[in-house]
């Protein structure tokens, strides 16, 4: 881009995009909170532990089903999951069915996963969050769980034509049925209690 500043054009370089192998080269202890949004390095702050342990729970809840019937396979971040040459992000949970298990690469998940799961922590911007659900949606995962750690819920989405349409918000005393892992249902307080 070039401005005009009195009679001079000044050139303005556009910032570099970059890519999932920029990212990747970032050394210890500068990697791992970092995710790639539009090009861009984003610090994630270190989950705090009520953020840890409902991700503990539901990994295990997750992996213990999973692993029982044969069905997929269930990651917990830090995952590197690169969605588009620009955005690698690292979903809290996610899952990948067994007929897509080939999106699982040597360093990183390759595509959308079948299903995402993100818990809200104090560090977590609106602008953060969006952006998230936008990737996760037009990259065509499937189904998606946002959990509310202050509230005790869970709110569900399943992607209708690339747009997550809302399936239900779930409280404390209710059980949650996953959409795309079949047979799965948890029931609510199984992760907050």
């Amino acid at each position: 881009m070039t401005v005009l500043i009195g009679d001079r054009k000044i050139r303005i370089p556009k910032p570099k995009l970059l890519t999932y192998d920029d990212y990747a080269k970032l050394t210890p202890p500068d990697n791992g909170n970092y995710e790639l949004h539009k090009g861009q390095i984003i610090f994630m702050p270190t989950p705090i532990p009520k953020h840890q342990e409902i991700s503990g729970k539901l990994h295990y809840l997750l992996f213990g089903y999973t692993l029982s019937h044969k069905n997929g396979k269930v990651y917990a971040a830090p995952m590197d999951t690169e969605f588009t040459p620009n955005d690698t992000l690292q979903p809290d949970i996610l899952f990948i069915s067994k007929d897509r298990l080939t999106i699982v690469g040597e360093k990183k998940i390759e595509g959308a996963p079948d299903f995402i799961a993100e818990i809200l922590s104090p560090g977590n911007t609106t602008k953060e969050m969006s952006y998230k659900k936008y990737i996760y949606e037009s990259c065509g995962v499937k189904e998606y769980w946002v959990i509310y750690p202050d509230k005790k819920t869970v709110k569900q989405y399943e992607n209708l034509d690339n747009e997550f349409v809302l399936i239900g918000e779930f409280s404390i005393n209710d059980s949650v049925k996953a959409s795309v892992i079949e047979g799965f249902t948890m029931k609510i307080a199984d992760i907050f209690e």
